[in-house]
């Protein structure tokens, strides 16, 4: 359509690159949270952190790996924009790991409940309350209903309450203790009863530190929540300290990651030669492709969501190995793993980082003789590209289908576009459907973003803008700069929204800031 703003199903062979940008690959269970600040009051003064409170964590929450509802932190919400957003969390947590409720504004309690304030409130006695406010115990029922492994709720919300007036509340302000259902931890900004501080620097002492510990490796929940409250404690020299409600909690949760290894080894080389650095796992090896082993071959040429290496290693574009350093370590890898196909797959990325397209493609036949689907991958991307070889879409179509079929998504991305464009084979945007959301399932946000763009255009799908916002919504938690692009094309042309043109430009330039070509250009283009 003339005069949209441009938007793009895939621009180069490797689909992952289109999300470049990201800090690391996705956790393993999904994370969903929705992220609510309210500032502006209309009946009582204005408060002048919860907004910036609200952006702070739920920048925090996305670097983390969550799936924050609305794309980001939802401000100043009036009642009937909390009961939305309640209602859009609700159906974010259906197949959800681990939900996420923060809350920063005015809470209140009344007969020992809690409730939190909607900018609109103007509660004359308790009735008002019931009516205008949001009970806390709602959200617990909803979150435990979900069926989620495990429930966190963070309330900074235990200011000064400026409806203490009103009969029936209690006088002291600040909220009453809750009792933790199954599987949950409630944390508050202070002890039940007392009053938390705003602090003087644009954001209270409370989510303060709580973004700060949440981003710590190998914090569990438990000493997360005890480093806040020592840090809140030192930062209001004693007179605010966080309280933590909790049932038993089954596993572990690590909001950035699991503890670093025990122990590592370091096998001695030759002399005068750097061994690469092995990491020590508790657990064996259980798997042919030990992915329990992590070399300096990995860190330095592992590829994005890469099925064949560990789950939690981030991989590396390409165009961004140090060859020299990368040919050392896969060298010594492979001379000290023989039997470990991964790092001869990964010297062949190091190969076609030099533009060694005869020894990428020599190293990339040897793996996937051995079953190494990413290597099969990558011999289909060179076909695409014409990299060393003569372009031969039909060729690159085989590989892509042969590795998507040992079920490596970024495969399935690739074939998938292959299907959508018919380039090797019949154009059927079905089978392009399915491959995409098998990516998207496993994970991976050019499938997110792919499969968006087919529900805008109504491509194998019926049009739906409120599929491909969620899509792209996904994507974006996930730091996928092509999704953030997608949901500027979204609200800059008000498909499935109202049309919010300052939505749709910091959209555009999120994905700016990642490097997406087609967001800078969106932003030089947009209507006035």
């Amino acid at each position: 359509m003339a005069g949209r703003i441009a938007i793009v199903s895939r621009l180069i062979v490797s689909a992952f690159l289109m999300c470049a940008g990201m800090g690391s690959a996705a956790h393993a269970e999904k994370r969903v949270a929705l992220v609510i600040g309210n500032s502006a009051y209309r009946a009582v003064p204005a408060l002048p952190n919860p907004t910036a409170d609200a952006r702070l964590m739920s920048d925090t929450l996305l670097s983390l790996g969550f799936f924050v509802v609305g794309g980001g932190a939802q401000l100043d919400l009036d009642k009937a924009g909390f009961d939305n957003a309640l209602q859009q969390f609700g159906q974010q947590l259906a197949g959800a790991d681990v939900a996420l409720f923060y809350y920063a504004g005015h809470g209140v309690e009344t007969h020992s409940l809690n409730y939190l304030v909607p900018v609109d409130a103007h509660p004359l006695d308790e009735g008002d309350i019931f009516a205008q406010a949001i009970g806390t115990a709602g959200i617990l029922d909803q979150m435990e209903k979900s069926g989620t492994k495990i429930n966190l709720v963070l309330l900074d919300a235990c200011r000064d309450d400026p409806f203490k007036d009103i009969g029936g509340k209690s006088k002291d302000g600040g909220l009453a203790q809750m009792q933790a259902p199954p599987g949950t931890l409630i944390s508050f900004a202070t002890q039940p009863r007392s009053v938390s501080l705003d602090g003087d620097d644009g954001h209270s002492p409370y989510t303060k530190a709580l973004a700060d510990t949440m981003q710590r490796p190998g914090y569990g929940l438990f000493k997360t929540f005890n480093e806040v409250g020592l840090a809140v404690e030192k930062a209001t020299g004693g007179s605010q300290l966080p309280w933590v409600s909790s049932s038993p909690i089954a596993g572990n949760f690590y909001f950035a990651g699991k503890p670093a290894p025990a122990a590592s080894t370091q096998v001695a080389g030759p002399p005068g030669t750097t061994a690469p650095i092995v990491e020590a796992r508790l657990s064996p090896s259980d798997d042919n492709w030990r992915r329990d082993l992590i070399t300096d071959c990995d860190r330095l040429a592992g590829m994005p969501y890469d099925t064949g290496h560990a789950p939690g290693l981030p991989g590396i574009e390409v165009d961004k190995i140090d060859v020299a350093a990368a040919a050392r370590a896969c060298n010594d890898a492979i001379a000290q793993y023989p039997d470990v196909i991964r790092f001869t797959f990964e010297a062949g990325r190091v190969a076609m980082a030099r533009k060694d397209y005869a020894e990428a493609r020599r190293l990339y036949e040897k793996a996937a003789a051995d079953g190494y689907a990413m290597a099969m991958n990558n011999i289909g991307a060179m076909y695409e590209g014409g990299s060393g070889v003569a372009m031969n879409y039909n060729e690159a179509a085989r590989w892509y289908g042969k590795a998507a079929a040992a079920g490596e998504p970024i495969a399935m991305i690739d074939l998938g576009w292959q299907y959508e464009t018919g380039h090797g084979v019949s154009k059927d945007y079905a089978e392009a459907v399915r491959l995409y959301e098998a990516a998207a399932k496993a994970g991976v946000p050019a499938g997110m973003n792919n499969l968006g763009l087919l529900y805008m255009g109504g491509k194998g799908v019926a049009r739906d803008y409120d599929e491909a916002r969620r899509l792209f919504e996904q994507g974006a938690a996930l730091g996928c700069a092509a999704c953030m692009n997608g949901l500027g094309a979204i609200y800059n042309d008000g498909d499935g929204v109202r049309r919010d043109v300052k939505v749709a430009r910091q959209w555009f330039e999120k994905a700016a800031a990642l490097g997406n070509p087609e967001a800078k250009q969106n932003l030089r283009g947009m209507r006035k």
